[in-house]
């Protein structure tokens, strides 16, 4: 494609790609289709093969009745037969429901009545945990697809490895019962065979096509149901080819796609992108942060998109199991942290994790490291805003890693992005405000929630409607954003600004998260595995002094510090500050006395503490 003006280019998409998604991946790779599409657990499935069952999923839902509009639940993991079947979704015009098995189980019922079919998509692995759900709903029919279809000989040749995590038999009879409801894939399939209308429906960049859900940052058990159209799928893919993003090809490399379905950045960024690049996805059911490690050894990705949480405990395996002494990953060219960004501790300790496994010395000279991971990013509602261009990634590397300044993540040229004061202005360059964005790939609304719909969208003091990224951060004077923390209270200080001070320390402090419990500060951290100061207490005391610098006796009373081995983590892998906020205080925490050094937090120790101030 040309050189066009952003405007220009957005006016073609309109004009000559107002379809499907997936006929429009059908035509970018009408020439390619013998080049390899997917791979699961060994088994390599082409362009044409996938364009093959494409069909035949896009058939067999006409043919058991499925309308243009109609919305389809789904609650399946990351395999061929998912993929197939957003597919064939796809060409029909209807719209999928992803979920997921870990949803509040009154959640799961509402979301299968809240469609306008009935008939319900599951995978083998997930069904038993939604049973109950799926019976107190008005859903008649279940379609069971197991994790083997696509094994070669239904077996998984990685099993020893992996039997830890599932153990890959076909449990389909173990949970069909005598009743009509359940039927076998190939059942369903069947239906198709004779199916002789359309099966290519009309479909406009505007009709909506998924319904994904959002991380359960603010309710995990009930994440908001956000709705996208065509559109947001085909600019976005669009915009990943190298001519007008100017960021690495992906093509002929391998993409993970490990994240669970029902996030929509893992149908845009891991699927239907890497699909759009004729790119090979790497199909991976299992979604564990000490599975993470296998899944990148067996799988061979070059494209990884995780959480900084997999990441982290990945490069711990790394250099400090036994059992990785010898891996090595040269196949690793762009690892990408999502969700969240790395704090620099966590940038150099996974540094040190790609320099031992020579991760990209398959396609450069040398291995990639020092990078800057955290290098890609947006959020479900928006899709995939940010990047780092590939060259700025590597030429500003020792600037960064150095100096200790962030990187800040830029945006491609259809993305509008500000920073708003609590005024709605435009903050200054370096002033710390609320990031807002908008593209054509921002979601339409949140599914049944008008209301968190409309504090979604924000209008600046221009009248401008922006949506809301939740997060407070700042542009620097390249124009590019820095994201600092969750938008939380509307305290003086943010828990964001006293982690930012604790993190200082790369030397000894790899992760931290602040949370207020009422008129307390909980320092959650975790040390480095090889920091230079071993004793708590001393550590405490360093990290106690550091911020008494900077935000004075009365802030640092409130203090009080938890030394941990790792945080707990929200079904999407992120770090999950809700079930932190629930533990409270833990028993083992801490506290700098005056004059006393360090103590066990308890309340008479706090009212001491008090007393000495």
């Amino acid at each position: 494609m040309k050189e066009m003006t952003t405007e220009e280019l957005l006016k073609e998409i309109e004009e000559n790609h107002n379809n499907s998604l997936f006929e429009e991946i059908f035509k970018r790779r009408d020439k390619e289709l013998y080049r390899t599409a997917l791979f699961y657990k060994g088994t390599k499935i082409n362009y044409l093969t996938l364009k093959y069952n494409v069909i035949k999923y896009a058939k067999a839902l006409k043919a058991y009745g499925i309308k243009k509009g109609n919305e389809i639940p789904i609650c399946m993991a990351n395999t061929p037969e998912f993929i197939y079947l957003l597919g064939g979704i796809s060409l029909i015009g209807a719209k999928a429901n992803i979920f997921g098995e870990g949803f509040d189980k009154d959640y799961i019922t509402e979301i299968i009545n809240g469609c306008n079919s009935d008939i319900l998509f599951a995978t083998d692995d997930k069904y038993g945990v939604i049973d109950d759900s799926v019976k107190k709903s008005k859903n008649k029919r279940v379609v069971l697809i197991s994790l083997t279809e696509s094994l070669l000989n239904g077996k998984n040749p990685y099993i020893k490895l992996e039997k830890k995590w599932y153990d890959f038999k076909d449990r389909r009879n173990e949970i069909i019962d005598n009743s009509s409801r359940f039927m076998f894939s190939y059942e369903f399939l069947n239906l198709g065979k004779e199916y002789k209308g359309n099966y290519i429906e009309k479909v406009n960049l505007d009709d909506e096509f998924t319904i994904t859900y959002s991380s359960g940052s603010t309710n995990s058990s009930r994440p908001k149901a956000i709705v996208h159209d065509v559109k947001s799928y085909i600019v976005m893919g669009i915009y990943h080819d190298p001519k007008i993003s100017k960021v690495p090809s992906m093509k002929n490399l391998r993409m993970l796609a490990h994240i669970p379905t029902h996030s929509n950045t893992n149908i845009m960024s891991c699927i239907t992108d890497p699909l759009m690049q004729g790119s090979e996805i790497a199909v991976e059911p299992i979604y564990a942060p000490d599975h993470f490690v296998y899944s990148l050894l067996i799988n061979k990705p070059s494209f990884v998109t995780a959480t900084r949480s997999f990441f982290v405990r990945c490069a711990n395996d790394i250099l400090n199991n036994k059992k990785f002494k010898n891996v090595k990953m040269p196949f690793l060219l762009v690892p990408m942290i999502v969700g969240e960004p790395n704090s620099i501790g966590e940038e150099k300790f996974c540094n040190k994790f790609l320099r031992k496994v020579n991760a990209g010395s398959k396609f450069t000279h040398s291995p990639l490291s020092p990078v800057v991971m955290s290098m890609a990013g947006g959020d479900c509602e928006h899709g995939g805003l940010f990047f780092v261009l590939f060259k700025e990634w590597q030429r500003k590397k020792l600037n960064y890693l150095l100096k200790k300044e962030d990187k800040g993540l830029r945006t491609y040229n259809m993305v509008h992005v500000d920073v708003l004061d609590k005024f709605g202005n435009s903050c200054e360059p370096g002033e710390i405000g609320r990031v807002v964005a908008n593209s054509p790939c921002t979601m339409l609304y949140y599914k049944n929630n008008p209301e968190a719909t409309d504090k979604f969208f924000i209008k600046d003091s221009l009248g401008k409607v922006w949506g809301d990224c939740c997060v407070y951060g700042y542009k620097d004077k390249y124009g590019e954003i820095h994201m600092k923390g969750r938008i939380n209270s509307e305290d003086k200080i943010q828990p964001f600004q006293i982690a930012d001070t604790v993190l200082k320390d790369t030397k000894n402090i790899l992760s931290c998260e602040v949370i207020k419990i009422e008129d307390k500060y909980v320092i959650h951290f975790v040390a480095m595995p090889d920091a230079k100061i071993k004793d708590t207490n001393k550590l405490i005391m360093s990290i106690y002094k550091r911020c008494l610098k900077i935000f004075g006796k009365e802030i640092t009373s409130q203090f009080v510090f938890n030394k941990r081995n790792e945080f707990p983590l929200s079904g999407c892998g992120k770090r999950n500050n809700i079930a932190l906020t629930e533990e409270g205080i833990p028993n083992n925490s801490l506290i700098v006395v005056s004059g006393l050094g360090i103590e066990n937090y308890t309340v008479e120790n706090n009212k001491k503490k008090i007393k000495k101030l």
